[in-house]
């Protein structure tokens, strides 16, 4: 599990290890100045005849660029640096290191000097502070040197790479590396960001988990990585059986829909549920049957009032799914609305359909009923539904999509796995984001293969909701990175992800075992 920050967090961060820890900047951009060149010599890059072009900005990140300039000087190896964009407004670690420099006698280049021809081409302009959009001139300046033939390493985050969205501001450095000095920042991990990110490269320069006093206050992200899910998946106990490894029902499938219902059920099974039962239209039974017979059927009601087998099947139940391929008509919701009112103490999963019939209902019943629940309630929107339920363009959502995913989760009290290029995990309280999956998982049915495997986990989690949660994107990300060693994105349909779930279960299962050698 790694930690990300905002660029406001980790400024707050660099202040409290300066100004309350007493450790100075000038100290601070010393070792970040030397654990880049320490990352970039690991990374088999730096030879003696490399000849190096460090780009500088003004500020901070061109002041970490001069440092390692002088470092590689002093270490014997050819360097050239270049401040491109000179102004006014200069930092005073800036100063402090160009003077230095000067002293050394190592002058600067004008970027009309800037030639194809460096090994190394190191971007130190703007850093984590980037906030509006380029100008014309940058733009230029940084798609000319994107052209460049040598090894590209970032400072920090590429320039031109918003730190909180990822998000390109015109232009951005395409760097193969990146090193980035005391936690992971969101740009590094949201895409378009990741892209231009590179290899990233998290470098210790003394700004510690103490300086994170100084954001205490508000939410912290994390990665959440395959060590997590090796960590914190249950192991299935020896002496089970069908009933002790959840009981999940399926409310899913319409008329006109039937293989929504057929990907969450299987998908459920094979994410280890001990017993799916489907509840879903006279139309889907015989097809639910044949492609998975492992699963019992329940046949919806002619009259949407007849709650005597729901009613039924949600006491049989652990977990409840709702919502793939449902519809929104009136009938949909009215069995929603039953779902809600006497599954109440039914973790349940909500999806698709049902997330649409929520924010389309104008009394607000739907709200209500979830905002009284006492056990986990787990919605999985992609971005047009969340932006239906938030009421938020997903142009806004996108600005800060963390923030805003965060405060609709804590007003509803539920878990909102917001389903994106890097899916978003948060309570309201924690944020996470899931190190899984390709872009080649954008295909029908992907989303009803999740809400099956979060079902599953959710009836074996132990009351650890959020852990479960979290396994569960992972598992699904890492079933559809598995899918690309047999096919090209472009391939992947969610028949191919469930096949692969069993794969990374296994592997996960797998190493849990090779642990529990290892603590023997």
């Amino acid at each position: 599990m790694r930690r990300i920050l905002k660029a406001g967090q980790m400024k707050k961060c660099d202040s409290y290890t300066s100004d309350i820890l007493g450790v100075p900047s000038v100290v601070l951009m010393e070792r970040a100045a030397l654990s880049a060149f320490i990352s970039i010599c690991n990374c088999g890059i730096m030879y003696e005849d490399t000849k190096t072009l460090v780009i500088c900005g003004t500020g901070n990140n061109g002041a970490d660029g001069l440092a390692l300039a002088r470092i590689l000087h002093e270490g014997g190896y050819p360097v050239d640096y270049c401040i491109p964009f000179d102004s006014d407004k200069h930092s005073e670690l800036f100063d402090k290191q160009l003077d230095i420099l000067l002293k050394y006698e190592l002058n600067p280049i004008e970027k009309d000097e800037i030639y194809d021809g460096y090994d190394i081409i190191v971007d130190a302009m703007f850093g984590i502070g980037l906030s509006r959009k380029l100008s014309t001139e940058y733009e230029y300046f940084l798609k000319r040197i994107n052209k460049f033939k040598g090894h590209h390493v970032a400072l920090d985050i590429p320039s031109g790479i918003n730190a909180d969205t990822g998000a390109v501001m015109g232009a951005a450095f395409k760097a193969d590396i990146t090193v980035t000095f005391g936690y992971a920042k969101h740009g590094h991990v949201l895409y378009p960001g990741k892209d231009y990110t590179g290899n990233l490269l998290i470098a210790n320069i003394g700004i510690t988990d103490r300086s994170l006093k100084a954001v205490n206050d508000e939410i912290l992200s994390v990665v959440w990585e395959k060590e997590d899910v090796v960590n914190t998946l249950p192991r299935r106990a020896k002496d089970g059986n069908k009933g002790t490894f959840g009981k999940v029902l399926v409310y899913a499938g319409s008329r006109e829909i039937s293989g929504a219902c057929v990907l969450s059920t299987w998908s459920a099974f094979k994410s280890g549920a001990g017993m799916v039962k489907v509840f879903t239209s006279p139309e889907n039974a015989e097809i639910v049957k044949k492609a998975v017979p492992e699963a019992m059927v329940t046949i919806l009601p002619a009259k949407s009032t007849d709650y005597e087998k729901l009613k039924k099947d949600i006491d049989w139940a652990d977990v409840i799914v709702a919502g793939p391929g449902i519809g929104m008509d009136d009938s949909a919701g009215e069995m929603l609305l039953a779902l809600l009112n006497y599954g109440r103490e039914k973790p349940m999963v909500l999806d698709a359909d049902a997330l649409n019939l929520i924010a389309a209902d104008s009394t607000r019943t739907f709200e209500g009923l979830i905002k009284r629940r006492r056990v986990p309630t787990v919605f999985t929107p992609h971005l047009a539904e969340l932006s239906r339920l938030t009421g938020k363009t997903v142009a806004a959502l996108k600005t800060d999509l963390s923030s805003a995913t965060a405060q609709y989760s804590k007003s509803m009290g539920v878990i909102t796995v917001a389903k994106d290029a890097t899916t978003l995990i948060t309570d309201g309280y924690h944020n996470a984001y899931v190190a899984s999956g390709n872009n080649g998982m954008a295909t029908a049915g992907s989303g009803d293969v999740l809400s099956g495997i979060i079902a599953a986990l959710l009836g074996q989690s132990d009351k650890n909701s959020w852990e479960a949660v979290l396994n569960a994107v992972y598992i699904h990300g890492m079933a559809g990175t598995m899918c690309l060693e047999k096919m090209a994105e472009d391939s992947i349909t969610a028949r191919d992800i469930i096949s692969n779930v069993v794969l990374s279960i296994k592997e996960i299962r797998d190493e849990q075992k090779g642990l529990k050698g290892l603590i023997k």
